[in-house]
């Protein structure tokens, strides 16, 4: 069986930043400013339901131990 590299084609578009649509070519930027807030929000709930989660944890471990 013959071996054949693979083609330097394939890697390409993986490598390049996603894009959005034609329709939204001229609002990228503010669409990004959006995207970048509602991580910072979901960040944010995100990190209170952690710490809720392990403050709870923690006092029922210590009800246990009491």
């Amino acid at each position: 069986m013959k071996l054949r590299p693979a083609s330097l084609h394939l890697p390409i578009p993986f490598q390049r930043p996603l894009r959005f649509g034609r329709r939204w070519r001229g609002h990228e930027l503010p669409l990004r400013i959006i995207q970048l807030a509602m991580i910072v929000v979901l960040a944010w709930f995100g990190t209170k339901l952690i710490v809720q989660a392990v403050t709870l944890a923690t006092r029922a471990f210590a009800g246990l131990v009491s």
